[in-house]
């Protein structure tokens, strides 16, 4: 009995030691995130370019609603500095964003869906943990459709229903 006492206390130790590994408190990981992503958002509703634009990793990659709006970083800048001289770029209020994360924590990518001028518009984007912190490695932006207005859609752009 002593050695089975014994073998379970070793294996309550040695289960209790730390293997090297950092233990992930995920609800931190994604008050992190969520803070960054809303702070993201805030930066363009106050015309905050240097946040805004600082966020974006070096060969970031944002994409538009429109087929044409594939910008690199520096092209993005170049488009919407102008909108950054009013008091407000734009205001898109995020809700419902979903996460996931690579094994190593170094890559974070994302789901949301978004208040704007132009209604509900879903977001998604990938992130990039950096020794200063995240930086937004792509973003897209995509308006959305109810699947019943489809047909409408379809018209309304010059695509025959099959």
């Amino acid at each position: 009995m002593k050695n089975i006492c014994g073998f379970i206390l070793v294996l309550f130790i040695l289960s209790s030691c730390n293997s090297g590994k950092k233990r992930v408190d995920w609800d931190d990981e994604l008050m992190i995130v969520n803070t960054f992503m809303d702070n993201w958002h805030q930066s363009a509703a106050i015309a905050d370019e240097d946040f805004f634009f600082g966020s974006l990793d070096a060969n970031a990659v944002y994409l538009g609603t429109d087929p044409s709006e594939r910008w690199l970083k520096h092209e993005f800048v170049d488009w919407g500095l102008k909108y950054f001289e009013r008091d407000t770029a734009w205001a898109f209020t995020p809700y419902d964003r979903r996460w996931e994360f690579s094994d190593d924590l170094q890559y974070a990518w994302f789901d949301e869906l978004l208040e704007t001028h132009m209604g509900i518009c879903r977001g998604s984007g990938v992130l990039k943990r950096h020794d200063e912190g995240w930086k937004i490695k792509q973003y897209n932006l995509a308006l959305t459709l109810p699947n019943d207005q489809m047909d409408d859609f379809r018209a309304l752009v010059g695509v025959e229903n099959k």
